[in-house]
């Protein structure tokens, strides 16, 4: 058979080949969506990305759409997402990075989901501007927030607090939901409650004027409050 090609042309073709096979390959693979990072880590705690792969948190490491942020007895994981918000997970927590879009568009979004124990959220900018965008999931509750400092927790038995799932506001409110329809706004100060185990004919979601035994203060709470806090320049 008579070669049609010379021997650039062959080189060429080649070229071209190796090319189209690299693009298909990249086609196929998932990159990971950067949400964020580690700002601060304190004792045992690690990360589980999207393929089920799991590393050590450590600061200053991504953290990425799909992650799972799982925390041990006496570790603690600040999260620093790209919009300025804050996560600080505490102890014995899990939560999960479920969707992070941030292009200062009206579809913005931000979406975490706690899988147990507890986590302190501020809001950054996606909320400031798309409130409506900017959701927790605990549990079978769904938080909603406008500007707040809040925290999140799933109480189980046995401890001091009642069991059931919280949601404390430190500052601004929230609108905390169920998926029966049900809906309360939380103000400052305040705590969303749904009881793990309602008494008969008691409210599936109520409003609790007590401060909940399970908040804590720790160094990562002065963290979180100062990266959240626009700093006023000081006028000499």
């Amino acid at each position: 058979m008579k070669n049609i090609f010379n021997g650039s042309e062959i080189g060429t073709f080649f070229q071209w080949i190796s090319v189209a096979l690299c693009l298909s390959l990249y086609a196929g693979i998932s990159l990971a969506q950067e949400a964020g990072s580690i700002a601060r880590v304190s004792g045992s705690a690690e990360i589980k990305g999207k393929d089920g792969k799991t590393r050590e948190a450590k600061a200053k490491d991504s953290v990425n759409v799909a992650d799972t942020v799982i925390t041990k007895a006496g570790g603690q994981v600040m999260i620093r997402l790209q919009d300025k918000s804050s996560l600080l997970v505490r102890e014995n927590s899990e939560i999960v990075i479920e969707a992070f879009k941030f292009e200062k568009k009206s579809d913005d979004v931000v979406s975490t989901n706690v899988v147990s124990g507890a986590v302190r959220a501020v809001s950054g900018q996606i909320a400031s501007g798309n409130p409506a965008n900017a959701k927790y999931a605990v549990g079978t509750a769904t938080v909603g927030i406008r500007g707040t400092d809040i925290e999140l927790a799933i109480i189980g038995e046995g401890r001091r607090d009642r069991a059931g799932i919280y949601n404390y506001v430190y500052s601004g409110e929230t609108q905390m939901s169920l998926a029966s329809g049900e809906s309360v706004v939380v103000e400052k100060e305040t705590s969303g409650f749904t009881p793990s185990n309602p008494q008969p004919g008691e409210p599936r979601l109520q409003v609790l004027r007590d401060r909940p035994a399970f908040l804590q203060t720790t160094s990562f709470d002065a963290l979180i409050q100062q990266l959240s806090t626009p700093r006023i320049p000081t006028i000499r």
